[in-house]
């Protein structure tokens, strides 16, 4: 056997002892070092953005105004415990000023209001600003709890001393008791303006049960003006977790 033929039968050899060494390797890996299927990739549904539908300010008539913004939670499965806002306003000067506050919003809420009541009607309404990172919870909006307004009455009351009142009786139909529940009322005209706005906050009303409320007007409200009066009853159950876990069949997940 020459040397050539020689070099090549050693190279056939060392490649064969090769592909069988490198075979073994792979199987003894494969067989006793299995390969760990990767877990998929669940992508989590993300919240849309809060939209700020309009915003206004209403003159008393003695100095002061309210000021009002109605913004809407485009989600259906998202509702915002805790969230910033901000009136812009601009004085005679030019100079702005933001009036801060926090508020929440409820799954699937289309229509939510926002009141600064009672304050400077110096100031021209520049704006409205809602903070880009609420605090987000999951919970679908078919699980919040049910509240039912009846018996509303409108206009000027002997017993609130002449002044315009709005009353009416808050039932809670739902299974949970609640704690706070905020009951915001919105006057409008035969065009549909807004020209009123009040709150109050109604505490602490059993399942089952019935509770009065009232919200009176400092200032004169003429009843032939108010063609429409809409009554909204919230409560913020996004930041109570014992009353989440009631009513929420699956797991609750905090954004």
């Amino acid at each position: 056997m020459t040397l050539p033929q020689r070099i090549i039968k050693q190279t056939l050899v060392a490649t064969v002892y090769g592909i069988i060494s490198v075979t073994i390797v792979f199987l003894i890996v494969i067989i006793f070092f299995p390969r760990k299927p990767e877990p998929p990739v669940v992508e989590l549904p993300q919240p849309k953005s809060l939209q700020v539908v309009k915003y206004n300010k209403i003159t008393l008539g003695n100095g002061f105004a309210d000021y009002w913004a109605e913004i809407s939670n485009p989600n259906d499965d998202f509702g915002a415990k805790s969230l910033d806002y901000a009136f812009v306003l601009k004085d005679s000067e030019g100079q702005v000023q933001k009036k801060t506050g926090k508020t929440y919003i409820l799954p699937g809420d289309k229509k939510r209001y926002v009141l600064l009541l009672n304050y400077s009607d110096a100031y021209l309404l520049e704006g409205f600003e809602l903070s880009s990172t609420p605090m987000w919870t999951e919970l679908s909006k078919f699980n919040l709890p049910e509240l039912v307004i009846r018996n509303v009455n409108v206009g000027v009351s002997d017993k609130a001393g002449k002044a315009f009142t709005v009353f009416g009786i808050l039932t809670n139909s739902s299974k949970l008791n609640l704690k706070n529940i905020q009951v915001i009322s919105i006057l409008t005209d035969s065009s549909g303006n807004i020209i009123g706005v009040n709150e109050t906050l109604v505490r602490d009303i059993l399942t089952s049960e019935s509770r009065e409320f009232e919200m009176t007007w400092d200032t004169v409200i003429p009843n032939a003006t108010v063609s429409n009066t809409i009554i909204y009853a919230q409560s913020n159950v996004v930041d109570d977790r014992e009353l989440l876990i009631q009513m929420q069949q699956g797991p609750i997940f905090d954004r």
